[in-house]
Formats: structure tokens, sequence, C-alpha cells
């Protein structure tokens, strides 16, 4: 087991284990984090995973692992790594098996002071109308024809059928849409198991959590994606439900 004293401190946040702590190491692993998140990610094998990652071929240095550090299905939560063409390679189950699982933040211009005598509603509502849980359907139902347009056109048609903006896709990766998505490729129990559950949440570690920007420390940054100290922002970290988890199944 890696332990304080196998680690290197270069600051209160940021620690790192060398690459000669094992042989087959390509890269050093980097983690941000306090002393006391460093003693809770001790509790599980993290930072084994984070060692292991380093192992990668193709590797360009270091693995990173943020915070948020927990262990995962291979490779820990919370970690960073790239791999580079020709020798890189791509783990579709590294993490775990919900395949585009995604976090988002949205901001607001909402004081948190303002705001706070509503929090109760604003729960209640957010349950009400952002389903989650095991096997929970969504607020969406489509059958299959349709569910396969979902996987082919993406973002494009979350914003045909009035669930996204041009801004949502202005500022998503390859504008929520990638090219080349074949629907045949993916198993009928996928496509059944996914058909009800578009617009939920998921259940384990995914949620929809109300927060407050407490301290910005750039200001030109913070501007940059509308963070005000003292509003709210809303953090949304969802998964691919029943669809991504089985074709990870199908594929790993």
């Amino acid at each position: 087991m890696i332990g304080i004293r196998d680690l290197t401190k270069i600051s209160d946040y940021e620690w790192e284990i060398p690459q000669a702590y094992r042989a087959d190491m390509r890269a050093p692993v980097r983690i941000f984090a306090t002393r006391e998140l460093l003693e809770q990610i001790l509790g599980d094998k993290s930072l084994e995973q984070a060692v292991n990652a380093a192992t990668l071929p193709g590797l360009v240095s270091p693995v990173v692992v943020m915070p948020d550090m927990h262990q995962g299905y291979g490779f820990p939560i919370g970690g960073v790594a790239a791999t580079e063409f020709p020798q890189g390679v791509v783990s579709p189950g590294a993490i775990g098996y919900d395949i585009n699982c995604g976090v988002r933040l949205l901001s607001s211009s909402i004081e948190a002071e303002a705001a706070a005598p509503h929090m109760d509603r604003l729960a209640t509502l957010l349950n009400q109308y952002c389903p989650s849980g095991v096997g929970v359907e969504g607020v969406v139902r489509v059958k299959v024809p349709e569910l396969e347009r979902v996987m082919r056109e993406g973002s494009e048609w979350a914003l045909e059928n009035g669930y996204a903006t041009e801004m949502d896709l202005r500022r998503t990766e390859e504008g929520g849409r990638l090219e080349g998505a074949n629907p045949a490729k993916v198993s009928e129990r996928a496509k059944q198991r996914g058909r009800e559950q578009i617009g939920s949440v998921g259940a384990g570690n995914h949620f929809v959590e109300v927060e407050g920007v407490e301290t910005v420390f750039d200001q030109e940054a913070a501007a940059a994606f509308g963070l005000q100290e003292g509003c709210l922002t809303v953090l949304i970290h969802c998964g691919s439900r029943g669809l991504g988890h089985q074709v990870c199944t199908d594929y790993v």
C-alpha cells in the first residue's frame, strides 16, 4: 500500500509520487489535495490505480489527480492522463462503466442571500423535474428509431426538440455531436435500457446540486465563466444510464 512516506510534498496543496517509485512507471503522479484530503484518499486504492495509469504506453507525463480523487474501476476518479498517438491507448472502461458521463457547471446572477428562503422549495422542484436513482425513468421517453436519432445527432437533437440552446452547442466539445456515430453498433438490449431514461440524472455519485460562489481568486477567469461572488451556481453530474452501461458491458 502507498503511504504518506512514499509521496514528495511540493506544497500544502501539491504532492508527487516520483517515477522512481516503481520500475514500470513511465511518468510521475501529481496529486492536488490538502493533507487532510490526502489522508482520506489513502483509505482506498486510488493512488495504486494512479500509479498503474502511469505505466500506460504513449503516456504524456505526468498523471494528474484532482482533489475529488476516489477509487474507480481501473483508474482513479478525478485522474487525468493523456496518451500520444501512435503508441498511446484508449481505454473505454478505465474509470467505470458509465461511458459519456459528464459534469457541467451552470452560472447565475442569482444572489445566494436572496435565494436562501426558497431553498427548500427549490430542492423539491429539482427532485421533481430531474429524476434520479437506479432504474428511474426520464422526463423524455422515445421509441427505438427516435433513440437512434438521439445517438446520431446528439445535442442537435436536443436543440431541435427544445432541450438545448445554440449556446449549449457552442460550449460543448464537437458541438455535442461526434461524426461517425453508428447506432447499428449498439445492441438492442442497450437501446431498450436507454429509451425511457432520457432526461434523468442517474444513480451512484450523479447529482444536481445548488452551490454558491464563496470566493473569487481570478477575476478575469471568473468573468469569462459568468461566475460572481455571492451568487448561485448549479453543478450537474449526469450519467449515460442503462444505455451507456450496456454499451460498455457489450464491448468491454
